[in-house]
C-alpha cells in the first residue's frame, strides 16, 4: 500500500497562532461592533425570541396554552417597564448599600411618556395577537402567510420607532493603540502642549475608556505640568474636558503621570448621597462623590490631634454648590462631633429647610457679620481655656496647655459655612479681620471656616491673608460661568471648561461636577452625590444627635448665639431685629440716647441686648482724652453720645498708631458699622489713614513711620 506523501512539518504552533489570531481578532471586532450597536439590537432581538417560541407553539400539542400565558405576560412586562422608569432612587437602607455596591441597578427615574406608552403597548398586544394565531392556524413565523405579518409588518413597526429615536448613525471607529500613540507624538509631543514626552503602553479598561502612562520630559516637566495640560490633551483627542483626566502616579514620580480617557463619562450617574456613614469619625474624613475613575471623593473635617480643616467652595449658580452644602450638614448633624452654624446673606435661600435645623443660622449679611463675631468670641475663650489645661505627662510630672486638639461631644468641631462670602465682606469689610483671625488661629482650637464664592479667585476671597489658610485645606471648584484668573488653587483646567449640560444629552445638567484637592491632592474630576428626594433629605435634616457647644461658651458668646432663633422669628414676621454687636446701634434705638438706657425686650419681640465682644488687648499707652473715654464707657456701660464717638475713635487710633475696625469696636464697645462709617467719613477728611482691608491709622503715626 502506498504511503501518503507530507509536507515538511511547521514550526510547531506557528499555524495555530496565526488562526488563533485570525480568529480572535474576528471575534473582537464582532464584539466591539456588537457591543456599539447594542442600543440598537433589542427589537431584533426581542422579535428572534417570540419568534422561535412561536415555531414551538406551533409543533406543540396544547400550544394555545402558551401562547395564553404570553398573552398574560406581555402586558405585565409593559406595566413592569413602566414602574421601573418612574422609580425614584432607594430609600430602604439595604437597598441604598446594594446600588452603592454596583449590586442593585440605579434607578433611571426617567418616567415613561404618554406616546411612547401606547406605541409599547400597540407592539405587545401585536405580538401577542400574533403568537396566538400561530398554534391556532398551525402556521409558524416562517411560514406565509404568517412570515409576512411578522417579519414584514410588526418587526419593522416595533424596530424603526425605537432606532429613530436612537438616531443610528455611523460611529467612528475607536482609536487603536499605534493611533492613540501616533496622535500624542503629532499633537502633544511634536511642539505641543508637553513637547518630549510620550505615551507608554495605552490599555483598554473596558466600555470605550482606556488608559496610559506619560513620560514626560524630565528637568523641563512635571507632573503639575501635565495637568495643567489637561485642555490641550482633550483638543487633541477631539474629546471634551469632561471624558479626560490627568493625575498623579502612585509613588509621585514627579517625571510621570496617568492618563485616563472616557468615550462616556463615568460621572453621569453617580449614586444618591449614602447618608451620614459618609463620615470616619476615626480619621475626620468624609466621602462626597465619586472621582472619574471611580475613587471616593474624600473631604476632611478634621485632622485628629492637628485641628481643624477649612474649606473653600467655589462655583457658579445651578453648579451644585448648594446640595454639596445639605451633604455636608447632614453628614456633621449625625457625626455627634460636629456643630454646624450656617450664614446666608440670601435669607436663607442657598440653605432651605436646613435653616431649622443648624446649630446657629444666620440670615443676611448683619446676622452673618453677627456669627463671624460670635466665633471670634469663642475662639478667645478655647484658646484661654486650653492655655490653663491641666494634665500629666508619663513621667507624673505636672503640664499645663493642651496642643493638640480633636473633636469630643464635650468640645466638638465648631464648622461656621458663610455662602456669598463676597456679599458679607463687600458690606462689612471688618469681616475680613475676623475671617483671618478664625483662619489662622481657630485650626488649633476646633473652629473651621467654610466660605463659598462664585469663583475660586483672590477678588472673591477678599484678601490675600486668607490664601495660605484655605489652600492647606480642603478645595472644591465647581463649574464658573466665566473665565477667571489668579485661581486661589492649582486646578486641572479652567472650571469654565466644565459643560453646563452632559454633550450627548442637551438639557440635562452637569451639576455636581468640579474638581477636588483635599486629602489626597487629585485632580481629577469629581461629582457630589446625587441629591435624594424631599422626603428622605429632611430626615437627615431631622434626625440624628448635633453636637452643641457648653452652657459656658453660649453664655460667653451672649445673645447673638442664644437668641439667634428669636431673630429668625422675628423676621418671618415680617420685623427686622437688631444683630447684637452688629446693627444694635444707639442712634437707630431711641434718639441718640446711650445704648445703655435703652430697655432691651422680651426675646422674640425684635429687639435683643447688646453684645459686649472683647478679644483685643488693653492699649498699651493712653492718648489724650482716651482715658477719659475709656474710663466713662467702663463705668456707665454704654457707648459715648453721638458727638463724643467720633473723638473717642480718634482718640484710640491716636493712642495706638494703628487698628482694626474690630478691634476699635470691640475696646470702645461700639457697633462695627458704627466705627466703619466713622472712619470712612473721617478718612476723606484726611483725619485718619485707610490701609485697606479694615486697617486705620492715625496721620502722626504714619508721619512718624
Amino acid at each position: 500500500m502506498r504511503k501518503p506523501t507530507t509536507a515538511p512539518a511547521a514550526p510547531a504552533g506557528a499555524g495555530a497562532a496565526e488562526g488563533g489570531t485570525l480568529r480572535s481578532r474576528i471575534a473582537r471586532g464582532a464584539w466591539r461592533r456588537l457591543h456599539r450597536n447594542r442600543r440598537h439590537l433589542p427589537p431584533i432581538a426581542a422579535s428572534l425570541a417570540l419568534a422561535g417560541y412561536g415555531q414551538a407553539l406551533t409543533a406543540a400539542q396544547h400550544g394555545i396554552v402558551g401562547a395564553l400565558a404570553v398573552d398574560a405576560a406581555l402586558p405585565a412586562a409593559v406595566l413592569a417597564s413602566r414602574a421601573w422608569r418612574a422609580k425614584q432612587p432607594y430609600t430602604g437602607r439595604t437597598a441604598r448599600f446594594l446600588n452603592r455596591h454596583r449590586v442593585l441597578p440605579t434607578p433611571p427615574n426617567r418616567p415613561m411618556r404618554r406616546a411612547e406608552l401606547i406605541r409599547t403597548s400597540a407592539a405587545a398586544v401585536a405580538a401577542g395577537a400574533l403568537l396566538t394565531a400561530m398554534p391556532v392556524t398551525g402556521t409558524g413565523p416562517f411560514e406565509a402567510p404568517m412570515t409576512g405579518l411578522w417579519w414584514l409588518a410588526l418587526t419593522p413597526a416595533t424596530a424603526i420607532p425605537w432606532w429613530w429615536r436612537r438616531r443610528i448613525r455611523a460611529t467612528a471607529e475607536p482609536l487603536g493603540q499605534e493611533e492613540r500613540i501616533a496622535r500624542w507624538e503629532e499633537k502633544v509631543a511634536n511642539r505641543g502642549a508637553l513637547p518630549g514626552s510620550k505615551l507608554v503602553n495605552p490599555v483598554d479598561t473596558g466600555d470605550g475608556a482606556w488608559e496610559a502612562l506619560i513620560e514626560l520630559d524630565g528637568g523641563r516637566q512635571t507632573t503639575a505640568t501635565a495637568i495643567a495640560a489637561t485642555t490641550m490633551i482633550a483638543s487633541a483627542y477631539g474629546l471634551p474636558i469632561s471624558s479626560i483626566a490627568v493625575d498623579g502616579v502612585p509613588g509621585g514620580a514627579a517625571d510621570k503621570a496617568k492618563l485616563l480617557v472616557y468615550d462616556k463619562n463615568p460621572l453621569k450617574t453617580v449614586p444618591v448621597f449614602p447618608g451620614p456613614e459618609a463620615l470616619d469619625v476615626k480619621t475626620g474624613i468624609a466621602r462626597l462623590g465619586l472621582h472619574i475613575d471611580g475613587g471616593p471623593a474624600q473631604y476632611q473635617m478634621w485632622r485628629p490631634g492637628w485641628g481643624a480643616v477649612h474649606t473653600h467652595i467655589s462655583g457658579a449658580t445651578g453648579s451644585g454648590k448648594s446640595a454639596l452644602l445639605r451633604s455636608l450638614f447632614s453628614i456633621e448633624r449625625h457625626s455627634g462631633l460636629v456643630t454646624s452654624w450656617g450664614g446666608d446673606p440670601q435669607e436663607g435661600k442657598s440653605f432651605g429647610f436646613w435653616q431649622d435645623y443648624l446649630s446657629y443660622f444666620a440670615p443676611g449679611v448683619d446676622e452673618c457679620m453677627g456669627m463671624l463675631i460670635a466665633a471670634d468670641a469663642e475662639l478667645t475663650r478655647r484658646s484661654k481655656a486650653s492655655a490653663l489645661t491641666v494634665w500629666e505627662d508619663e513621667d507624673g510630672d505636672l503640664m499645663y496647655g493642651d496642643t493638640d486638639w480633636s473633636p469630643t461631644p464635650e468640645e466638638p468641631l465648631i464648622s461656621v459655612t458663610i455662602d456669598e462670602w463676597q456679599d458679607v465682606w463687600g458690606n462689612y469689610p471688618e469681616a475680613l479681620d475676623y475671617a483671618v483671625r478664625i483662619a489662622i488661629l481657630g485650626r488649633k482650637v476646633g473652629i473651621k471656616l467654610r466660605l463659598v464664592t462664585h469663583l475660586p479667585t483672590l477678588d472673591s476671597l477678599g484678601t490675600p491673608k486668607l490664601r495660605q489658610p484655605l489652600t492647606a485645606g480642603n478645595n472644591i471648584a465647581f463649574r464658573t460661568t466665566e473665565r477667571s484668573a489668579g485661581y486661589v488653587i492649582n486646578l486641572p483646567a479652567d472650571p469654565n471648561d466644565i459643560p453646563a449640560t452632559w454633550p450627548d444629552e442637551p438639557g440635562v445638567p452637569t451639576s455636581g461636577m468640579g474638581y477636588l484637592k483635599g486629602v489626597e491632592e487629585r485632580a481629577a474630576m469629581f461629582r457630589g452625590w446625587a441629591p435624594e428626594r424631599a422626603g428622605i433629605a429632611t430626615r437627615w435634616a431631622k434626625r440624628g444627635t448635633p453636637a452643641v457647644i457648653s452652657e459656658e461658651a453660649a453664655e460667653h458668646i451672649g445673645p447673638a448665639y442664644t437668641q439667634w432663633r428669636d431673630r429668625l422669628a422675628a423676621r418671618r414676621r415680617g420685623e427686622l431685629p437688631a444683630v447684637p454687636g452688629v446693627t444694635d446701634d444707639a442712634e437707630t434705638t431711641t434718639a441718640a440716647a446711650p445704648a445703655s438706657k435703652a430697655k432691651p425686650q422680651k426675646k422674640g419681640s425684635g429687639t435683643v441686648a447688646p453684645a459686649k465682644v472683647s478679644f483685643a488687648k488693653l492699649p498699651a499707652q493712653a492718648g489724650p482724652g482716651f482715658e477719659q473715654q475709656l474710663t466713662t464707657t467702663a463705668t456707665n456701660g454704654s457707648t459715648p453720645a453721638r458727638g463724643d464717638k467720633k473723638k473717642a475713635i480718634l482718640a484710640f487710633l491716636e493712642a495706638e498708631g494703628q487698628a482694626t475696625t474690630g478691634i476699635i469696636a470691640a475696646r470702645l464697645n461700639m457697633p462695627l458699622s458704627t466705627v466703619s462709617s466713622t472712619l470712612k467719613r473721617a478718612a476723606e477728611k484726611n483725619e485718619v489713614v485707610d490701609l485697606s482691608h479694615g486697617a486705620w491709622a492715625s496721620p502722626a503715626a504714619m508721619a512718624a513711620a
